[in-house]
């Protein structure tokens, strides 16, 4: 166990070398924008693309100043940003030879060549995401227009998990080596499944916001959107499983390294590092959640109370999913011969 500490000690303090020589080494290209957050710039010169070393080596540089100038400001963004942008400025390098200034890399031709030739059998949607990152690249840094491919259907984004998928959730999460491993399985699925969480919710979640009333598990959600969640019957035993024999009230539910900028990565990294064949993700969980209780007739107001949703029309999205109701049942009211409830 020492030994292994040690390791990661030395592993730790080269990769911050590593990340202090870079910096020192590319400060000219921070420049170009004086008030980059230092948590973007730790994510801009850090990245390293899954491509040859040679590739990068010969495209990092640019790809780094296209990076800065664009002015990110959140995690997220700069990160898928440097997913697409260093993959496919390496390509261009590679396959055409192509001087590396902004209005000869990004050009709508490049980036459908670059589509057909690495993601011919990917999802729409999945295309769709890199050329509109690409398109505005060009948008901003280049003299070059790329022509955006159609949006993917809504119905084919963020569907609602089938039983079956569920299912198959269940038994990854109960078939991963360890105890922490299991726990962390079941309280993504528990707290997003069962009680509708957002990532950004779900990370902030401790053993102390969890209770239960009656017989019912409630989650208590703090931050921006605070409110008290009743957590759906289905659910309530895998939630458990997440906090069994766990004491310290002030431990979070999910346990894992959180990035200060961007607490949610650590969802992502445990997902990514335990693949299940059908990916829980965070967010179709939530839908699932959702379309449940609209299609249960659960109350408008009350819906948006539990979800922490602002307006109605925030439900757009999830009511495409839902079932279309039948009127008969509602008959009564709609004629005015019975009161509403």
């Amino acid at each position: 166990m020492a030994a292994a500490h040690s390791l990661y000690v030395i592993e730790k303090d080269r990769l911050n070398d590593k990340f202090h020589s870079d910096s020192a080494r590319y400060a000219h290209l921070r420049a170009l924008d004086p008030e980059l957050p230092d948590h973007v710039w730790s994510v801009i010169i850090r990245y390293a693309p899954r491509v040859p070393a040679s590739q990068w080596q010969a495209v990092r540089e640019f790809v780094i100043g296209n990076a800065v100038q664009m002015q990110f400001r959140k995690f997220e963004t700069v990160r898928r940003h440097m997913t697409m942008a260093s993959r496919f400025t390496a390509w261009v390098w590679t396959t055409t030879g192509s001087e590396l200034t902004a209005d000869r890399v990004f050009t709508e031709r490049n980036v459908y060549r670059y589509l057909q030739d690495q993601y011919p059998k990917h999802s729409e949607g999945h295309r769709w995401g890199i050329a509109r990152e690409l398109a505005s690249v060009a948008r901003s840094l280049a003299d070059t227009r790329v022509a955006q491919l159609p949006a993917p259907a809504p119905s084919t984004r963020r569907k609602p998990f089938t039983d079956a998928e569920i299912a198959a959730m269940h038994s990854w999460a109960n078939s991963l080596s360890t105890t922490h491993k299991r726990q962390n399985a079941s309280a993504i699925l528990g707290l997003a499944g069962g009680a509708g969480l957002r990532s950004q919710d779900l990370v902030e979640i401790r053993l102390r916001d969890i209770d239960v009333v009656d017989g019912r598990l409630f989650v208590t959600v703090p931050g921006p959107n605070p409110r008290r969640v009743p957590v759906r019957h289905p659910w309530t035993r895998t939630l458990l499983r997440a906090i069994d024999g766990r004491a310290n009230a002030d431990e979070y539910v999910f346990r894992g390294h959180r990035l200060a900028e961007y607490p949610p990565h650590a969802l992502q990294v445990f997902l990514t590092e335990h693949p299940c064949r059908i990916r829980p993700t965070v967010s179709r969980l939530r839908t699932s959640w959702i379309v449940d209780h609209i299609n249960n007739g659960l109350p408008l107001h009350v819906l948006l109370a539990v979800t922490g949703l602002k307006n109605a029309a925030s439900l757009d999205k999830f009511l495409m999913h839902a079932r279309t109701p039948a009127l008969d049942p509602y008959l009564g009211l709609l004629t005015g011969e019975e009161l509403a409830r």
